[in-house]
């Protein structure tokens, strides 16, 4: 593998390798980096850093000077990215908002750095650099999750300032942010849940309540379909991935517990008349905004299309919301009218490479297989929500597919034995209630 490794001859007393002391400085230097991600502004015009983008560049900086190295394999990835910015620097040269447009593309090179830097970091050392970090995630999502609870219920005085038009938004700007921000980490420790070995590790059902009340009480409607798809995405693959009867009913045990805490989570909320009555107006798939005929989602999404036609080259970055006094709540769309064409095939491509190789790789028997499912359900997740919201600021977003390339990489140039998923699921169900499942077959 690229990336930093351990010298094999550097050996500790009890046989396991000394890891150096530029590796540790690194490892807490990004434990940190992703416990301040509690707080991103979502404002993709702010003009002044988070802690986290401070935190980020300097250990992006640092990491690579102590001998960090892009995975040869990352280069596919790498220039469909660039031709993404490429495109806006197309359309850039024609913006009306000249003074919009620096910002935008700065912040766009720097947020596909830390996915570079991300995928780089994961690729090295998959299953222990994954793991903690989400073990940070899941700890900045709890804290934020439980601010967000606090300013909904008015906890305790002036806590309304984690509310947005009576909406938990936690410590992020928008709702919309704060809902899905909590996805991957309730993905995590469902996982953790449905490997646990004890009855003691039924502590982390209680975190997993309490995020999953806090993205309810966000009343994001994406936020809610990025749960319910890419929980499913998860029980099914790890499902597929079974390799045991035991390990089967473990899942469905898991499952069905789930279910019952949501069930718990929803019922409690619901028990607010507050609660109950902003549940039955967002629980609504359209919304009277997004159809209104001159400043609806929907019209607005049209006429960004026919904008994208009328202008194959692209507008550039940050100036279509100047343009159209409204964003285009389309992910695809935004970036199709920013850098036109270019910038719109080359996103795509992206996510179906990422797709087809994040699949491909979840088939292989790995120690990453489990970690890989959860960020690959996070991830197809999170694609799907963009077609109703714009996602390319999001710093958690990189920091998924980020992760998601780097062990897909690693377990890619691993090799091993490629399994059929959909083929293996077939089985284990076959397997419920006969004999045990001992594996993959191909």
């Amino acid at each position: 593998m690229d990336g930093w490794q351990i010298e094999a001859g550097s050996r500790a007393r009890g046989g396991e390798p000394r890891r150096p002391f530029a590796i540790h400085l690194g490892e807490w230097l990004v434990i940190l980096v992703i416990l301040t991600s509690f707080y991103v502004r979502s404002d993709r015009t702010q003009d002044s850093p988070s802690p986290y983008d401070l935190l980020m560049a300097a250990t992006v900086a640092l990491t690579f000077l102590f001998g960090l190295r892009f995975p040869r394999r990352l280069g596919w990835a790498a220039a469909l990215w660039g031709l993404v910015v490429a495109g806006y620097g197309i359309g850039a040269m024609d913006a009306l908002y000249m003074e919009r447009v620096q910002p935008a593309m700065m912040t766009t090179i720097y947020l596909v750095g830390t996915f570079l830097f991300f995928a780089s970091w994961i690729y090295a050392d998959p299953v222990r650099r994954l793991t903690q970090i989400f073990w940070a995630y899941t700890a900045a999502a709890t804290l934020a999750a439980t601010l967000g609870i606090a300013g909904y219920f008015e906890l305790f005085p002036g806590a309304e300032i984690f509310t947005e038009y009576g909406r938990a938004r936690g410590t992020f700007n928008d709702p919309n942010v704060f809902g899905p921000f909590l996805v991957a980490p309730i993905l995590f420790l469902g996982w953790r849940l449905s490997t646990a070995q004890s009855l003691r590790s039924l502590w982390i059902a209680f975190p997993f309540g309490l995020l999953v009340l806090a993205l309810l009480l966000s009343f994001s409607r994406g936020a809610w379909g990025n749960l319910l798809l890419s929980g499913l995405i998860f029980f099914v693959l790890t499902l597929a991935t079974s390799k045991s009867y035991l390990q089967t009913m473990r899942l469905i045990g898991f499952g069905a517990l789930a279910v019952v805490v949501m069930v718990g989570v929803v019922g409690f909320a619901l028990s607010s008349p507050k609660v109950a009555a902003l549940f039955e107006e967002r629980a609504s798939l359209v919304q009277s905004y997004d159809t209104d005929p001159e400043h609806g989602r929907f019209e607005s999404q049209a006429r960004a299309f026919a904008m994208a036609l009328e202008k194959p080259l692209g507008l550039g970055p940050a100036q279509w919301a100047m343009i159209n006094r409204l964003d285009t709540h389309n992910v695809y769309l935004n970036i199709l009218v920013a850098g036109g064409f270019l910038s719109g095939l080359a996103f795509i491509a992206l996510l179906l490479v990422t797709l087809v190789r994040g699949w491909r790789a979840i088939g292989r028997d790995s120690p990453e297989q489990g970690l890989l499912i959860v960020v690959y359900a996070a991830f197809a997740g999170h694609i799907a929500e963009a077609a109703i919201i714009d996602i390319d600021n999001w710093r958690h977003f990189y920091l998924i597919v980020g992760t998601l390339w780097g062990v897909l990489l690693a377990v890619e140039e691993r090799g091993g034995v490629r399994r059929p998923v959909l083929r293996a699921a077939s089985r284990v169900r076959q397997g419920i209630g006969s004999a045990p499942v001992s594996g993959f077959q191909a």
